[in-house]
């Protein structure tokens, strides 16, 4: 199972998908098909899918030239639909995490994530938390729901690792392309797989033992 991942992985062919097209999520969907990879980009956001598929940049980072051309080659598509996730290798969760009154990130929309694509995981996807919060998010709140709901276990029948974003929006030097990354997994094939994929865009990657280090 790991062998076939990492040969799509290595050869380019994975299917991506993206859950939260943000100026997280957009960067780095652009990042992965510039790099070759076929992404779907899934969206709550009903008005920025349709930006999306119609070529139309939202983000200052992203320019409508490039979106526009991924788009009209068939490389990137925006979506609601988390059956569309079935259809991918890799699903990186890039939703946002805003602080409550109480000064701690607001998980609502990683749980929310997290119950979608458990509904639809399929033995040997790799799964990478993405969106910025505490190393404990991945093991506490992330695996329980997917291990769940999907019955398959990240021990063995999926891959699970947590990658926090590094962007500062509309910092032109330090982009989703060359900022360095940290990855970790639950394992060491996911913490493999997740920086081998990572590494495919040109970054620099610093595998630790664990999602919490």
């Amino acid at each position: 199972m790991s062998d076939t991942l990492l040969n799509k992985i290595n050869a380019r062919s994975a299917r991506v998908g993206v859950i939260g097209l943000g100026y997280v999520g957009l960067p780095l969907a652009i990042a992965f098909t510039r790099s070759g990879f076929h992404v779907v980009g899934l969206e709550i956001d009903k008005e920025r899918v349709a930006a999306i598929n119609r070529g139309s940049s939202y983000i200052e980072d992203v320019t409508t030239e490039e979106l526009s051309s991924y788009v009209r080659a068939g490389q990137l598509a925006a979506t609601t639909d988390y059956t569309q996730l079935r259809r991918c290798d890799v699903v990186f969760i890039c939703v946002p995490t805003p602080y409550t009154t109480q000064r701690t990130p607001d998980l609502s929309a990683v749980t929310a994530a997290s119950e979608g694509i458990a509904a639809h995981l399929q033995r040997g996807q790799l799964i990478v938390l993405q969106s910025t919060t505490f190393p404990g998010t991945t093991n506490q709140i992330v695996r329980p729901i997917l291990e769940r709901k999907s019955g398959l276990s990240a021990q063995g029948d999926f891959y699970l690792a947590f990658s926090p974003e590094r962007i500062d929006p509309g910092n032109k030097q330090w982009t989703a392309y060359n900022t360095p990354k940290v990855v970790g997994g639950v394992t060491a094939e996911a913490t493999k797989m997740a920086a081998t994929l990572l590494r495919q865009m040109g970054t620099t990657v610093h595998e630790v033992s664990s999602p919490e280090v």
